[in-house]
């Protein structure tokens, strides 16, 4: 077979093309750290390495999503924690206002002390984040969920919602707690009644009060409170009697009152301790109406109710007994900021152990997208002098070939 001078010529030319365009590519690929550039390279490779960084991304948008959550939580542990400490020091003041010799003046600067710590509970309930939304409004965030009436109670406007973040695969975190369970879900401590006293005012050794009063038989409940219990002479001498009269004016038949043992009535339970008087008078009132759900406090009503312990002479068996309940609630309001301080620093855990797999999987990723993407720079370094060795023989043979003629011989 005769091979023509232009067809030696040009698959040579093609030899040497090859290898050189082989060594740029090799160079490239030194220059970039990157064995697959593009999906010619490597198809099966390419396919794996974009699904690799799909992934990569999605896990880092769940990282930008934990580190919002985290900022959102720690402003809202940050008003509770302060919610906690502000119930602390109306506790104080409370306490520090219980001395008979107190002067009215003096009762008033504890009262005015009362009313900062109120001032500033209100606008820790009316906390924003750092976009300026109110973390306490459930999903109306745009506006203060809090607003004080001209009466001094204080009203809520937002909703029950929590907004939720995306933190992983099927993973999401709540960002808040909305207001009316942080500031208005405060557990009775006396049960599902509000107590309410009147009493003689005569010395006693142990102020009278309702530990408990509970709807222990739903079934028999009739919503027909408030209830009065009246405290009257017995039939026995030194015995008192205790009736409870309901809403409508029916009346129970009187019992001997012996503290702490149960009365009954309408299916509530209520056991009361201390020492009675004849012409005594307790009402109990509820927001329970069908006997279901539980009866739940408002922060700002157990504050009012402290301002108005200390606007009044509260040295006198009334206001000692309204004192012990002023006191207690005060207790349950602040177990119930710890509680729910409690749930965000478990949502803020949960955002730490997602953190903690998303940089593991990121990890474990990297590390498979890099055993296909980037370049062994030993093993390239070897295949690049290869075929520079391979591109300068080809040439050098290509040159003395070329010269080559049989009239060189003749």
């Amino acid at each position: 077979m005769r091979v023509s001078s232009f067809q030696f010529i040009q698959r040579n030319l093609n030899n040497i093309s090859g290898r050189t365009f082989e060594a740029n590519q090799q160079l490239a690929q030194m220059s970039s750290g990157k064995r697959v550039q593009y999906a010619s390279d490597d198809p099966v490779s390419a396919n794996g390495i974009l699904n690799y960084k799909q992934e990569l991304r999605k896990l880092d948008q769940y990282q930008n999503n934990i580190k919002l959550a985290e900022n959102r939580l720690r402003r809202e542990e940050w008003a509770l924690g302060s919610a906690e400490t502000l119930t602390q020091q109306v506790k104080e003041i409370m306490l520090g206002a219980n001395n008979p010799a107190m002067t009215q003046q003096e009762r008033d600067a504890f009262g005015v002390e009362l009313q900062n710590r109120v001032d500033e509970l209100l606008d820790l309930a009316n906390t924003q984040d750092e976009f300026g939304q109110y973390i306490f409004g459930g999903f109306q965030t745009d506006t203060a969920p809090f607003t004080r009436q001209p009466d001094g109670s204080v009203v809520y406007s937002g909703d029950s919602g929590q907004r939720d973040m995306t933190v992983g695969d099927n993973v999401k975190v709540g960002l808040n707690h909305d207001g009316e369970l942080v500031f208005g879900g405060v557990p009775n401590p006396r049960g599902d009644f509000t107590v309410r006293y009147d009493l003689v005012d005569n010395d006693r050794s142990d102020h009278l009060r309702v530990e408990w009063a509970h709807i222990d038989d739903k079934a028999a409940f009739t919503d027909a409170h408030p209830y009065t219990l009246s405290f009257a002479d017995g039939t026995t001498p030194g015995e008192l009697e205790v009736t409870i009269t309901d809403k409508d004016g029916n009346a129970s038949v009187p019992v001997a009152y012996q503290p702490g043992t149960p009365l009954t009535v309408d299916g509530v339970e209520i056991t009361i301790k201390g020492e009675a008087a004849a012409g005594d008078e307790i009402t109990l009132s509820s927001t329970v109406s069908d006997g279901t759900g539980q009866d739940l406090r408002d922060v700002f009503e157990v504050l009012n109710r402290a301002k108005d312990w200390l606007a009044s002479d509260g040295h006198n068996p009334t206001g000692q007994s309204e004192l012990i309940d002023v006191l207690d609630e005060l207790d349950a309001m602040a177990g119930h900021f710890t509680r729910v301080r409690a749930d965000t620093g478990n949502r803020m855990q949960r955002l730490d152990n997602q953190k903690l797999t998303h940089e593991d999987m990121t990890l474990t990723l990297e590390k498979l997208r890099g055993g296909m993407e980037d370049l062994d720079y030993a093993k390239a370094t070897g295949e690049f002098s290869q075929t520079m060795v391979a591109l300068q023989a080809t040439q050098s043979m290509f040159g003395k070939v070329q010269s080559m003629s049989l009239f060189n011989y003749i």
